[in-house]
């Protein structure tokens, strides 16, 4: 029976279904629409995503995030970087995907993704804003992948599943600190920028996060806070997003003018979240 199980999971992986982890007992996996979309259509769907993010406007230099780089065609959400002219803080367009709802909280939440060949991130996160703006203050972050399909220095994002869970906390003094739990990584092979793979998260409780890959579980992160017992508990809104990183050589403008190397492909995005059985 084992490994019956098993067949039909690799099954279900190949032919571009992701599976949800096993339910907990009395309890089933039902389908989040808000967070879940196949992009059949020939438009991305603007009652579920802005093409460009509100919540994150301009990005990080060099690349900054045009609503142009978003397109849904073949059956897949496509973010194409390119050259931006005459910006003198920005010269590379990405692409930064949000999710109108803000209220994706404990549950599942996985994608199907092919990253770029280029040396920009190809990335798949949840975050919420801080709940005022009086102080303190605090935002999380839940990577669930950072990947890069072009590794000119720093460590493998190419072949290595990264995944972080990020709390940022400004105190009354306005002073900020940052606390970050980063996950062990996973071999992604083929590497991420060749092949199709499944990227999953289980957003346990607020102290427990697990990370899938093509259906298989990985590792486990458990958040650490500085000033607080249970610091994942808030609902946050999604991301899909390239950017440029501190620590990476950014593309040249011909690699970015490269069409079988510039765009990452993101084939579904699904999410779910736990129901008690009647």
């Amino acid at each position: 029976m084992k490994a019956l199980v098993y067949l039909c999971s690799m099954f279900l992986i190949a032919v571009g279904y992701g599976q949800t982890p096993e339910a907990p007992n009395g309890y089933k996996w039902v389908k989040n629409e808000k967070f879940s979309d196949e992009f059949n259509d020939s438009i991305l769907d603007a009652t579920k995503w802005y093409d460009r993010s509100p919540y994150w406007v301009n990005g990080r230099p060099p690349a900054t995030f045009r609503a142009y780089s978003v397109s849904v065609k073949d059956g897949a959400l496509q973010i194409k970087n390119s050259v931006l002219e005459g910006d003198e803080k920005y010269n590379i367009a990405g692409g930064a995907v949000a999710s109108v709802a803000k209220d994706a909280f404990y549950g599942y939440y996985e994608t199907k993704m092919l990253a770029s060949s280029i040396s920009m991130s190809s990335t798949f996160w949840l975050k919420n804003k801080p709940v005022s703006d009086d102080c303190p203050q605090e935002q999380l972050e839940l990577d669930i992948l950072e990947v890069v399909g072009q590794q000119k220095k720093g460590g493998d994002f190419r072949e290595t599943m990264r995944s972080n869970a990020h709390i940022f906390h400004r105190n009354c003094k306005g002073e900020k600190e940052v606390k970050s739990t980063t996950g062990p990584g996973a071999v992604i092979s083929p590497p991420a920028n060749e092949a199709y793979h499944v990227y999953g998260c289980w957003w346990v409780d607020a102290k427990t996060l697990h990370f899938y890959l093509d259906g298989e579980f990985q590792y486990t992160i458990n958040p650490s806070t500085f000033y607080r017992e249970n610091p994942f508990n808030r609902p946050m809104y999604m991301h899909m997003v390239t950017e440029t990183y501190y620590w990476e050589t950014p593309p040249t403008p011909k690699e970015l003018a490269d069409d079988t190397k510039n765009t990452t492909y993101y084939d579904w995005v699904r999410s779910y979240k736990l129901e008690k059985i009647e």
